[in-house]
């Protein structure tokens, strides 16, 4: 019986990871989830979160914007529009970016609901990458 499942993290500027994992955590749309050998298969959007994965007993983690993931019968292939791991997070990048949105949606009522999603969507993910930076 398998114990491990094939992982690909793909941007849509490189591939990051493609191996054997133990097992990974993915922020999904309506909450986390896990994925174990021999998981049941579905395909869900991603909304801003870490993603964790276990390789030899050590935990690596990505910030993700957002994205697809697939999981199937060998494991789970991540489509992301971003990831980044905490080494590699521009921390100032990222509080300009929170600080930025913040100050936008101070003037909800003077934005196009439209734009208003768009800083919504800037604000988590900098807020996704500052936590994981942290």
């Amino acid at each position: 019986m398998a114990t491990s499942v094939i992982l690909r993290l793909l941007t849509p500027y490189q591939s990051l990871f493609d191996g054997e994992v133990e097992g990974v955590i993915v922020p999904g749309e309506h909450g986390e989830f896990g994925v174990l050998a021999m998981h049941t298969k579905f395909v869900t959007t991603l909304k801003p979160g870490v993603l964790r994965y276990v390789k030899d007993g050590q935990t690596v983690k990505y910030a993700v914007s957002g994205g697809f993931a697939e999981v199937h019968q060998n494991g789970v292939t991540v489509l992301a529009d971003s990831m980044e791991r905490p080494q590699d997070i521009d921390v100032g990048r990222a509080k300009e970016s929170r600080e930025r949105a913040l100050k936008e949606l101070e003037n909800r009522s003077k934005i196009k609901p439209r734009q208003i999603d768009r800083w919504e969507d800037r604000l988590a993910r900098a807020e996704n990458r500052l936590k994981l930076a942290k």
